[in-house]
């Protein structure tokens, strides 16, 4: 073991967490060396070098993506390409925030000009600045007279400022939110009392809620307003087509879930860092894209449904859902497959009878989230212990 280093004292001196450096070796980007004779992941030079390299180029913000293209590259084509993307934004970024400036001064222009400063109500400010919109507008239509020139400090604002300030700022929050705009140890700080329920298990997670005092967020209950929110520029798989669910089969929709997923899950990290201001814990229940937060993880879990008991007529969700593909104008053999991609979406055989899926659920074999099974056997209050347990809630008398 000569001239290796230990996954601890790596996590030490760098100041980067185990769990992140096993997602950088899940993700291809470093190795680690292990022996028969010795439990722990190490590290040689060669790895500790490439983890420095990976360090700086997080630094620089660039994605775990790009950095897996520098280091696949021979050459410096593609790290030169990837730096330069990282300029360009950099500099729409920093013209967007002039521009966002210089909307900002010209309103501090026009309110002290108006005399504003005597109204109170800052709803106000918002009529104020359409007066001011409209008047600049029809200036620069060519409507201003010798009467009424234009002042000089207006000369600049003939782009309606109130409408600019919109697309401005809505351009910065698409920015932020297709690559998370917080250094990593922000975000890891920020969730560290976020604790993570993937799998479904809303009834859990409300049965934690109610029991420790924790606040739940579910991310069902929130997918209408992320799509109200989405750009297809940015989110696409939040707008993708599907007139007809039940014509998915079950890969197809689990394919659809992750990328739907993967849109909305930048969405749930900004809910998420603002709760937190207001909530000493919380729960994150259902659908989240774990690839691409998991080295802000702190706390997390995932429920794994084995039980054998029930079947699909005795759901009402799901038997609600049979009976108007039953009840459709098409041939036996559409309504069968229909129904057979039904089955497998909620885990049911062709016979709607229970068909749990016992494979160890990819989060645990990847990244070693803990798995919470439910059976037959279990209760809701059952599991909320288990999971309360792992997590180390205490309940308050």
């Amino acid at each position: 073991m000569n001239n290796l280093t230990k996954i601890r004292d790596i996590s030490t001196k760098y100041n980067v967490s185990a769990r992140t450096l096993r997602y950088y070796e899940d993700m291809g980007l470093i190795h680690s060396i292990r022996s028969d004779n010795y439990a722990y992941r190490l590290y040689d030079e060669a790895a500790i070098k490439r983890l420095e390299q990976i360090l700086i180029l997080r630094k620089l913000s660039i994605n775990i993506k790009d950095i897996q293209r520098v280091f696949a590259a021979s050459g410096s084509d593609v790290v030169l390409d990837v730096l330069g993307k990282k300029v360009t934004d950099i500099d729409e970024e920093v013209a967007l925030l002039h521009e966002l400036k210089e909307i900002v001064i010209s309103f501090i222009r026009q309110i002290e000009d108006a005399d504003f400063s005597n109204d109170s109500d800052i709803k106000l400010l918002y009529s104020k600045a359409k007066e001011i919109e409209t008047q600049l507008t029809n200036h620069s239509s060519g409507h201003q007279s010798a009467e009424h020139p234009l002042p000089e400090h207006q000369s600049h604002m003939h782009r309606q400022p109130v409408r600019r300030l919109f697309e401005v700022t809505e351009k910065l929050e698409e920015k932020a939110l297709s690559r998370l705009l917080f250094p990593d140890n922000i975000l890891k700080k920020r969730l560290q009392n976020v604790y993570f329920i993937l799998g479904h298990g809303p009834d859990v997670a409300d049965e934690l809620g109610r029991k420790y005092g924790v606040y739940v967020y579910h991310t069902c209950n929130n997918r209408w307003r992320y799509e109200q929110d989405a750009d297809p520029q940015f989110q696409p798989g939040l707008f993708r087509n599907v007139p007809d669910v039940w014509a998915l089969t079950p890969a197809d929709m689990a394919q659809w879930e992750s990328e739907m997923a993967r849109d909305f899950t930048p969405m749930v990290i900004m809910d998420l860092i603002q709760l937190t201001a207001n909530h000493e814990k919380i729960i994150c229940e259902n659908t989240i894209d774990i690839d691409s937060i998991v080295h802000y993880v702190t706390h997390a879990v995932r429920i794994s449904n084995y039980a054998t008991k029930g079947n699909s007529s005795e759901d009402p969700e799901t038997r609600q859902r049979l009976e108007e593909i039953r009840s459709r104008d098409i041939t036996d053999e559409e309504k069968d497959i229909l129904i057979r991609n039904l089955h497998g979406m909620f885990g049911y055989d062709e016979s709607g009878n229970r068909n749990p899926n016992r494979e160890i659920p990819r989060e645990t074999a990847q990244y070693g989230i803990k798995q919470i099974i439910w059976d037959d056997d279990s209760t809701v209050t059952q599991t909320a212990d288990e999971i309360a347990e792992y997590f180390g809630f205490c309940k308050e008398e």
